[in-house]
């Protein structure tokens, strides 16, 4: 049983969770921590009372503080899964404590301040506890009411009302600001089943703008339901002023409207009338402000001056403009022929919308978009659910519902989970990346394909068989395709500003449907055991390789070969106050570097995350009668051994590596887990004499400073002799080029010595290095040298002969 407790618990460590991660995307100040140090006494003793050996380590020591997450999972896909608790070191004192969700976000603030000085704390810390004290009630309701939510079979409405834990990508994401009591909470909140009747007013009709792409005004419908209800008050009130037009409206949002001075004001001049609730039940699916009924032709979707996660959700004219333009269009031909190229997804359209003006001033509480409903009747009980309902951690004692998803789809295939899960992503990716690169280069269409505004649909193997999208505020449109577009449908974007730039889309896009989508599903994936996130990776890589010659809008391109993305810093846009669905049309959220997961398809593993501390390069030198070894860095063994090395005269000014043996312990501890770089120690007959470090551009700070290939790999070399007779300086280096040409994934070795630095130009010229230019670093300005495989071996036939008998050896070793 789960007591209060307990309950609050899950609730701190779920949010917590949420935060770390919109932390880890949103800053850089943190790495991966692995083992128990030896020189830190006071971290290595508190470690010891544990079982966690990886942690992140986020570094706040601007500020006099570490802090130390164990790490259950960590995930290229994006979203890491903690383990707790969450421990702080002061580092003026040495003291460790466990730390609160409250106290993180406390530093987060402080850390960030100089950059973003306007965060307000206070706010913040409401709306952290907000969300912390509403999952906890839902959690506590959803003990109570002891209906399990994660069944392989859902229907659309229990899908959407499934969803305790939130929306993994914010910070916040049980936060529903403005609900004033936990009735409030719980009548108004899909977890909860909220039910409720519409409220309703009688507007005047020249206080009214509406469109609808079906051809009639939709306030005539609501009229007649109105009038159907035998009310004769009601009746009598609608035949008196025959040209004003019923508006529904949430109910919530109505006591919120009938406080506004300008509404007062209408109902002073009678232009508006508020009949109170209505009709049949309606409940709130996952976005809280629209509502269903499972007999209803339509969906309404409500403003609500409510702050959901990180906005209060507010229709904009522009966004009704959108969802009407884009009902309109997929009735032209040009529709018609995207929905028949592409019938994996169907759209969910919103043809209708209401808004109420002022003198002239447009109240936004009245903006109401009305959408298609194609759960109803018989329909309301397809296997169809919202994303991010599929990609949800499991409840308190219950499996995450992919795991029962997988198992499911393997007993009705009689395949292994593994196999299946494998398998299963593949027919998704099959119905989601075609439809999405086809309709951007062939229409021009590109939406917000997200985990809150898709739905899948299985099949009777529980296999994905359909998309359906909806909330056409989400649609842009190519500049590109403009005329095409225009030409179909004249003044298409005149109101919603749809058409935008090509290069605005695609960030977007990527970010919608890669990290927040795609990713989303590979994470539950691989999170929860079913399959390899590295396999399920290169998968989506291949499936969008296979377009990267016929995609004729960069997006691919993008995709595949840039080795940073944006993401939406949600966390940062809740510090700074950014109400982003309310924003002017520039959209100010704040968007950070995230790196391109895709390129771990070119990921070697040998070069920086070895398996094996055995020897990984053996080559014996015939002229020089010596034998070089490469091997991994062995932190228990080599440790105090390279710090004497870094501390030697020669190493300090280019490795600014020297110091107290702590701090080196502190690199390597952070270097060692990581994707950007490893260390190996290189030994000449036996005798340790050089350290190389080599390094994937495409993590490392190298790679931003020029146009990086995700082929790429480079090395620092430190030679620790002095005496010329036991250096071996330019073997070392051979067998430095030999073992990173050794790997399949290199395409080519890259350099970038300072400028000042004569003699190791010379020296990698002498290895077969060309200048490609000057580039300006964080730290100093450096040469830009590169090395391709066969340039190596040309120069050095020898070289190659011996990397052909490591591959003929290796051959044989597989047979």
């Amino acid at each position: 049983m789960l007591d209060s407790t307990r309950l609050q618990q899950i609730s701190e460590e779920t949010n917590f969770n949420a935060l770390l991660n919109s932390y880890c995307r949103e800053f850089s100040n943190w790495s991966r921590y692995v083992g128990i140090p030896k020189y830190d006494a006071p971290l290595a003793n508190y470690l010891f009372t544990t079982t966690d050996r990886l942690h992140i380590r986020f570094d706040f020591s601007s500020i006099g503080f570490e802090v130390y997450a164990p790490l259950k999972f960590y995930a290229d896909s994006g979203r890491h899964v903690f383990n707790f608790p969450v421990i702080e070191r002061n580092i003026a004192t040495d003291a460790i404590n466990p730390i609160s969700i409250y106290r993180f976000m406390e530093l987060a603030i402080q850390f960030s301040a100089e950059e973003f000085p306007n965060a307000n704390t206070k706010i913040i810390n409401e709306r952290l506890t907000n969300s912390v004290e509403n999952m906890e009630a839902f959690l506590s309701y959803f003990k109570q009411n002891g209906k399990p939510v994660n069944f392989p079979k859902m229907s659309f409405i229990e899908a959407e009302q499934s969803l305790f834990l939130g929306h993994n990508a914010h910070p916040l994401p049980k936060g529903r600001a403005g609900f004033n009591s936990k009735d409030e909470l719980f009548k108004f909140s899909p977890e909860t089943q909220g039910k409720f009747q519409l409220a309703y007013f009688l507007i005047a009709g020249d206080n009214i703008t509406e469109k609808n792409a079906e051809g009639f005004d939709i306030t005539d419908l609501f009229r007649i339901e109105l009038l159907d209800s035998g009310n004769a008050d009601l009746i009598a009130l609608l035949d008196q002023h025959p040209n004003h037009k019923i508006v529904p409206m949430h109910p919530w949002e109505a006591d919120y409207l009938l406080t506004l001075p300008t509404v007062q004001a209408m109902e002073d001049e009678k232009l508006l009338f508020y009949l109170g609730c209505f009709g049949e039940l309606y409940t709130p699916t996952s976005s809280v402000r629209t509502v269903y009924n499972a007999a209803s032709d339509w969906m309404l979707k409500f403003s609500l001056h409510v702050k959901i996660t990180n906005s209060q959700r507010v229709n904009l004219v522009r966004e009704l403009h959108r969802g009407y333009d884009v009902s309109k269009l997929l009735k032209t031909e040009y529709g018609k022929a995207a929905k028949a190229e592409f019938p994996e997804i169907e759209f969910i359209t919103d043809p209708a919308f209401i808004t109420v003006n002022y003198q002239g001033e447009t109240i936004d509480g009245f903006n109401i978009s009305i959408r298609h409903n194609p759960f109803k009747g018989e329909d309301a009980g397809k296997n169809v659910s919202l994303l991010a309902a599929l990609c949800q951690d499991g409840l308190p004692g219950q499996k995450p519902r992919i795991v029962h998803i997988i198992e499911e789809a393997s007993i009705n295939k009689n395949k292994t989970v593994a196999h299946t899960a494998v398998n299963w992503f593949k027919q998704y990716l099959h119905l989601c990346v075609a439809p999405i690169v086809g309709l951007y280069n062939n229409f021009g269409m590109a939406f917000e394909f997200h985990q809150q505004n898709v739905m899948l649909e299985l099949d009777k193997d529980f296999y994905p068989a359909k998309f359906y999208f909806r909330d056409n505020q989400g649609y842009f449109f190519s500049d590109a395709k403009a005329e095409a577009l225009e030409a179909v449908y004249p003044g298409i974007a005149a109101e919603s500003g749809s058409i935008v730039p090509n290069e605005y889309i695609i960030p977007k896009l990527t970010y919608y449907l890669l990290i927040n989508n795609i990713l989303g599903v590979v994470n539950a994936l691989a999170s929860n055991g079913l399959a390899d996130e590295k396999t399920l990776i290169d998968l989506v890589y291949l499936e969008f390789k296979q377009f990267e010659n016929s995609d004729t809008t960069g997006l691919v391109d993008y995709i595949i070969n840039r080795r940073s993305w944006e993401v939406k810093g949600n966390l940062l846009t809740n510090l700074c106050n950014i109400d982003e669905a309310s924003a002017p049309i520039d959209n100010p959220a704040i968007y950070r570097e995230f790196p391109n997961p895709l390129s771990k398809y070119f990921f070697s593993k040998n070069l920086i995350k070895p398996k094996s501390n055995e020897v990984l390069y053996s080559r014996f030198f015939p002229k020089e009668n010596i034998t070089i070894n490469i091997r991994p860095f062995n932190i228990d063994r080599d440790l105090e051994m390279v710090h004497d090395w870094f501390n030697q005269e020669h190493a300090k000014p280019i490795w600014k590596m020297d110091g107290p043996i702590k701090g080196l312990e502190l690199f390597y501890r952070t270097l060692l887990p990581n994707d950007a770089s490893h260390s190996f120690i290189g030994e000449i007959n036996g005798e340790p004499t050089f350290t190389i470090e080599p390094y994937w551009p495409m993590r490392d700070g190298v790679g931003a400073c020029y146009e990086a290939l995700m082929t790429d790999y480079g090395a620092h070399l430190l030679i620790a002799p002095t005496d010329k007779d036991k250096k071996f300086s330019f073997e070392t280096g051979q067998a430095l080029m030999d073992f990173i040409f050794e790997q399949p994934e290199v395409g080519k070795c890259i350099g970038e010595a300072a400028v000042e630095s004569r003699a190791m130009h010379i020296f990698v010229t002498r290895l077969g290095f060309k200048l490609e230019k000057v580039i300006q670093m964080p730290y100093k300005m450096a040469n830009l040298t590169f090395c391709y495989r066969d340039w190596y071996w040309d120069k050095f036939p020898e070289a190659k002969a011996y990397a052909m008998m490591k591959t003929a050896q290796f051959e044989t070793e597989e047979i």
